[in-house]
């Protein structure tokens, strides 16, 4: 499941998409550049809550929560900027 959404970093529109991660169970989202596929953001089910979350939570609801914590943390522009990942717990 992929889903598309845009964000403006430094008064550039960026196309980005959010993804599960790859693996038997959801226990990560990946955010990236929609055009290169690059990587900015990796959010990774932490803890014993954390990974039973990403089980039972529907997908659409994980991939948008992660998306959210992602641009209130700022943690896409900070990986735009500086050209490293982002990591962060779901």
């Amino acid at each position: 499941m992929i889903q598309s959404f845009e964000q403006s970093i430094g008064g550039k529109v960026l196309q980005l998409c959010a993804s599960l991660g790859e693996g038997p169970t959801p226990h990560r989202v990946i955010i990236s550049l929609a055009d290169s596929a690059k990587t900015l953001v990796v959010l990774d089910a932490s803890g014993f809550l954390g990974t039973i979350k990403a089980e039972i939570e529907e997908p659409e609801k994980l991939i948008a929560d992660a998306i959210a914590k992602a641009q209130n943390e700022g943690l896409i522009e900070a990986a735009v900027n500086t050209g490293t990942i982002q990591e962060a717990a779901l």
